[in-house]
């Protein structure tokens, strides 16, 4: 029929021997199971950027309650503990000594030139009690007079500057920032308070010393008279 001879069917048998190896080295391919497999690596995908979209949310939440904001430097400027601190410091403050409140004691020193009637000379021929006694007096007038001053002027610019951190909290630009801003209006109102209660205290010591003054004005006209009784005593 076919004359293949003996060399013709070796090569046809080796032709199909490779034809099955080769058959044999492709991997059966399953397209369902490709499908599944992509769509699950996809769904990861999605599962992956919705939880570091979770994780920078809780982040930025965190971030939003801690930190320094630096409200601290606000009101950086403020006048704070304008009064003496004891009754020392006011005498020095009165008479000019130590420098340490030099916006009371200047309105001290204005308000004792502006109260005063009498001249220098004037107090010069006095005795040296009477003159004293009108020094002390002029001192207790001027310092009511000034510390009410300052009082006023300070606590005026104390609740513009309240009205500054009340106005900031609209422009806190996180909630740390504005938690803040309300602590720092709890302690700045605390102060003045506090502020309000050392001039209470220094309003009743300087009545007191007011009193002492009278006082001694008292003792001093009784040691000038001399005693009743033998003031009517001819002097022998």
């Amino acid at each position: 029929m076919f004359g293949f001879g003996k060399w013709g069917w070796a090569l046809l048998v080796l032709v199909s021997g490779s034809a099955q190896v080769a058959q044999a080295q492709f991997a059966v391919i399953d397209a369902a199971s490709v499908t599944q497999l992509i769509s699950e690596v996809r769904t990861l995908e999605q599962q992956l950027s919705t939880a570091r979209a979770g994780l920078a949310q809780a982040q930025a939440a965190y971030q939003a309650t801690v930190g320094d904001r630096g409200m601290e430097q606000l009101l950086a400027s403020a006048p704070r503990n304008y009064l003496p601190s004891d009754w020392g410091a006011v005498q020095a403050a009165v008479l000019g000594t130590n420098g340490a409140y030099p916006a009371l004691s200047g309105d001290v020193r204005a308000a004792l030139t502006a109260n005063a009637v009498l001249s220098s000379q004037q107090l010069a021929g006095l005795s040296p009690a009477a003159s004293q006694q009108l020094q002390e007096q002029r001192q207790t007038v001027a310092l009511f007079q000034a510390m009410s001053h300052q009082a006023l002027a300070t606590t005026s610019g104390r609740f513009a500057s309240l009205q500054q951190l009340v106005g900031a909290i609209a422009r806190a630009g996180d909630q740390k920032a504005a938690l803040d801003l309300l602590s720092r209006i709890g302690a700045e109102t605390g102060m003045l308070q506090n502020e309000q209660a050392k001039l209470q205290v220094l309003y009743q010591s300087t009545l007191a010393q007011q009193w002492a003054d009278e006082q001694r004005i008292r003792e001093r006209v009784v040691a000038g008279h001399g005693q009743f009784a033998a003031r009517f005593q001819p002097t022998p």
